[in-house]
């Protein structure tokens, strides 16, 4: 059978494959293959060399993304996915009766105030020169790692509880020596949890991820406390959080479905003994607990970023409850309902739906609300006021009032928190300063409630000092939805 390739070039002389070429043609024949073999060896050679620069290529593209996958880019340490990887490692290499492994949660505090104030590129130096300084404090043989933002890891085996500790607190001692970023000495702290796998041969050691986690509960834990410290995981930091995740969902389900309730507090005008109002204070009873109260699971709502339906569901509750009764009332609201959603509106639509005249509602938040500088929560402050509804101070004393910004607050009530009137009636200096407070809000123009009132002597001295009203167990424990109809007498 003609091979092919000398077929195609009989073609290409025009001559027949079945038949001998003449003499001359030979040469022809033989000069043509030899130049096809050549141009082919050469083709053959130029491919060879692409696959060998195809595949060094693939192989430099391959080796960079691995790096890329498992290295942080801003600063050189392993990431998430490495810290994983090497701390499986750690605790499958760990055999009965070895070293525990243990992990450093590490999550710097004061970063958010650098990269607000001196920009981000402030911001990634900070985290590169944290980085260099953690390397620098820990063994050759830990795992330095970032898992993202500012919190970084640092696992590796410690012979117990103290040996890590004594690396977190040198860890701490170095991130809070003062840097010179962009000609400005920065100083930032670190909280730090720490959690340590296989302590004990006789209990399962935790995995990768139950212990990262259990890192992370001891670091907020030392966040809590009050930063810059070190918390060391124990089991009932486990329990709290499970109860925890237990009951925000239940209390997303109980806001859902009005599985809550509202019991209103009077509140009695000192002078003549007669009730002026009402607050609206808020109760939940999730399934098979007791009943909680707001400051049981508010911060929660807070937290979860369900408090602006929460406060939505107690202000129509309540409006609608004062709209019935013809009754004045009083509705907490948190600041993050003001900066996260038009509250005013939402107050707009409740009054016209519930009937309620907006002079018979007084909507209080905390003092740290009217003196915030959030431009959306101010915004919010003074479409509140244009409706015609009363704004009031609550929990006045309880925290740190800048005065000068309080007399353009725009409110009508200040609520004296129940710490500034709790001994007026057994020390003069705490007299003295709950008259100084009522005798400003006055000359402010300002009602002046006390709270958690509780002995007769206190409201008599609170009338004494020009108190216009007051609240608490004196004069009644709030009824559920109702309203009492017999006070105790103030004597």
């Amino acid at each position: 059978m003609t091979h092919r390739l000398l077929a195609r070039q009989l073609r290409r002389l025009r001559l027949d494959a079945e038949q001998p070429p003449p003499a001359p043609d030979w040469a022809r024949l033989l000069e043509l293959v030899s130049a096809t073999y050549t141009e082919a060896d050469s083709d053959r050679y130029l491919l060879e060399r692409s696959l060998e620069v195809s595949s060094a290529e693939m192989r430099e593209l391959h080796d960079t993304l691995a790096r890329r996958a498992s290295v942080d880019e801003l600063t050189g340490l392993p990431n998430r996915r490495a810290l994983r990887e090497r701390l499986q490692q750690l605790v499958a290499a760990r055999h009965p009766g070895g070293s525990p492994v243990g992990v450093l949660f590490i999550d710097l505090d004061g970063f958010k105030l650098v990269n607000d104030s001196l920009g981000h590129e402030a911001g990634d130096e900070l985290l590169v020169r944290t980085a260099r300084r953690l390397r620098e404090t820990c063994r050759d043989d830990d795992v330095v790692a970032r898992l993202g933002g500012d919190e970084f890891i640092v696992a590796g085996r410690f012979t117990g509880p103290d040996q890590a500790q004594g690396l977190a607190r040198r860890i701490t001692a170095e991130l809070e020596k003062p840097l010179v970023i962009k000609n400005r000495e920065v100083v930032v702290g670190a909280s730090i949890g720490v959690a340590l796998s296989g302590t004990d041969d006789a209990v399962p050691a935790p995995g990768t991820d139950e212990i990262l986690q259990r890192a992370d509960l001891a670091m907020y834990a030392s966040k809590r406390a009050g930063r810059a410290r070190l918390t060391v995981f124990d089991t009932q930091m486990q329990i709290d959080a499970e109860r925890k995740i237990r009951l925000v969902s239940q209390l997303r389900g109980a806001i859902a479905d009005g599985r809550l309730s509202v019991r209103y507090e009077p509140i009695v005008r000192l002078a003549d003994r007669r009730v002026s109002g009402h607050e609206a204070l808020v109760r939940w009873q999730p399934p098979g607990s007791a009943e909680l109260r707001p400051s049981d699971f508010v911060p929660l709502a807070e937290e979860y970023r369900m408090i602006a339906d929460l406060d939505a569901w107690v202000l129509d509750q309540a409006c609608a409850w004062a709209a019935g009764t013809r009754q004045r009332v009083g509705v907490n609201l948190s600041a993050r309902s003001l900066a996260a959603t038009d509250f005013t509106r939402t107050v707009s639509e409740t009054l016209e739906r519930t009937g309620l005249p907006a002079s018979a509602l007084v909507l209080e938040l905390t003092e740290a609300t009217y003196l915030t500088v959030d431009p959306a929560v101010t915004a919010q402050l003074s479409g509140l006021r244009s409706l015609g509804v009363s704004l009031a101070m609550d929990d006045f004393g309880s925290g740190f009032s800048a005065l000068s910004r309080l007399r353009t607050a725009p409110v009508q009530v200040l609520k004296l928190d129940e710490s500034l009137i709790e001994n007026v009636d057994r020390f003069e200096e705490s007299a003295a300063i709950a008259g100084a407070a009522v005798s400003m809000a006055h000359a402010l123009r300002h009602t002046v409630v006390a709270e958690g009132v509780e002995r007769r002597a206190q409201a008599e001295i609170l009338r004494a000092l020009g108190c216009d009203a007051a609240q608490g167990p004196l004069f009644t424990t709030p009824e559920k939805a109702t309203v009492p109809r017999v006070l105790r007498e103030v004597r």
